[in-house]
């Protein structure tokens, strides 16, 4: 049985307290529980950041944050990739970047897009055009790579 998805957009200001706590319970069950890194997600980054939700019937299965540029990086960046545990292995994860990154080249057309990827991902952001840039370095705990999608030749 298929469900629909739906993408939805939100600043800070128009995410509803449900929807937050949704995004808060995600994160914390994938980044904190399921990864067993004790970071402190709750980093007031979240009052600057554009904020990708991927439901299906009903349900957070995904979520991004995508930041304008001059904020994390010179460029736009998107950041706090996630997908519910169960849902992995469907295509969600593609969708919610290509999804982020469509949304950077139509609010901020001249720049090019940063992420810190995890490094065991490296080769997901690899197929879909990102470069990396640097060595690894640890972030909480786990390898990260810099990488690059150039949206537009500088």
């Amino acid at each position: 049985m298929t469900y629909k998805t739906e993408l939805i957009w939100h600043d800070f200001e128009s995410i509803s307290k449900e929807q937050l706590y949704d995004i808060l319970s995600l994160r914390q069950r994938v980044f904190i529980i399921e990864q067993d890194c004790f970071y402190e997600d709750l980093d007031y980054s979240d009052k600057d950041a554009h904020h990708l939700l991927l439901y299906k019937k009903e349900r957070l299965i995904g979520y991004a944050r995508v930041f304008p540029p001059g904020i994390k990086y010179q460029t736009a960046s998107i950041g706090r990739i996630v997908i519910e545990l169960d849902q992995r292995g469907e295509g969600f994860g593609k969708m919610i970047t290509d999804e982020s990154i469509n949304y950077i080249r139509k609010n901020f057309p001249k720049s090019n897009v940063s992420i810190s990827a995890q490094y065991r991902l490296v080769n997901f952001y690899k197929d879909l055009g990102f470069e990396s840039e640097g060595d690894v370095y640890l972030e909480d705990g786990i390898d990260h790579i810099k990488m690059i999608l150039e949206l537009h030749k500088n």
